[in-house]
Parts: C-alpha cells; structure tokens; sequence
C-alpha cells in the first residue's frame, strides 16, 4: 500500500497565519521598527531634561544669591536697629540719672525748707539747728553749724563752702 500523501491541514495553515500577521503588527511596537523615532527621540528626551534641570539649577542659583542678599540687608537693617536701640538704651539711662537727680534734688530742697523753717525760730545763741542737706549728695553737709553760735562762728570760705552745696 503505497503510504497515501500527506495532505495539507488547510484551517491549521489558516491559524497559523492569523498567529503570524497578528504578532507581524505587534512589530510595530518595537522602538527599531517604528523608523527608529522612539529611539532618536530618546536622546533628544534626555537631552531636553538635562536641559530643564540645568535650568532649574539656574533658577535655584538665582534664587539662593537673591536670598543671601535679603539677609545682608536684614542683618544690616537688624545692626542699624541695635545701634538705635543702644543709643535709646544710653538716652533712657541718661533720663533715669537726671530723674533720679531732680528726685535727689527735689527731696533735699524739701528737707531744706523744713530745716530753714525749724532754724528760723532758733532764737538764743545755744538753739541746735537743723542740719542742711547738700543737693549733689542728698546727704547731710559736713560741718554744717549745729547752733547759732557755731553759725555765727563759721569763716566766709566755710559759709561759701555750705550755700555751694545748696545750690
């Protein structure tokens, strides 16, 4: 028996074709047969990106020496604002000191005139004497005539020694 011929599987052939044309179109995804567009596009990517980011770095550059600018003006502003606050800080100091000297000065006149009321009415040579208070010190005047006789007693440079004090 002569072996028959082996006959074509026509509806095989038929699928194995549709298999072949279907992953035949799916060449087309394949960056080297698409013409090479995605492949010469990715360079052109990089290269578009490298250029971004050189620009941003630019951009941040910029940005750093406007930022270091500002705090070079901000710390000169802030050093004309302590020099100002160190001279306010010397003009209330000052302030404080002639207050508290007009306080000084206020307190002994006041002593002063009690002390020149009570010696008005000493009238016997023996009479004690209220003591006079100096306006620079605010304390009591050293050698200050405790009796009219010691009043009466004291040499002018003594007395202009005294009414310095008073005045």
């Amino acid at each position: 028996m002569q072996h028959a011929l082996e006959q074509p599987d026509f509806s095989l052939a038929v699928r194995s074709l549709e298999t072949l044309t279907e992953q035949v179109a799916r060449c087309q995804n394949l960056p080297a047969t698409d013409g090479g567009l995605r492949l010469a596009q990715a360079p052109e990517d990089i290269r578009n990106g490298m250029r971004d980011i050189r620009n941003d770095m630019r951009d941040m550059r910029n940005d750093m020496r406007n930022m270091r600018s500002e705090m070079r003006d901000m710390r000169n502003e802030m050093r004309t604002v302590s020099r100002s606050m160190d001279d306010l800080n010397r003009k209330v100091d000052g302030l404080e000191r002639k207050v508290d000297g007009l306080d000084r000065r206020m307190t002994v006149a006041e002593r002063n005139g009690v002390a020149r009321i009570e010696n008005s009415s000493a009238m016997r040579p023996d009479a004690s004497l209220a003591p006079l208070f100096s306006l620079e010190t605010g304390g009591e005047i050293p050698g200050c005539p405790s009796t009219l006789d010691e009043a009466g007693a004291l040499s002018s440079r003594e007395i202009d020694r005294i009414l310095g004090q008073l005045v």
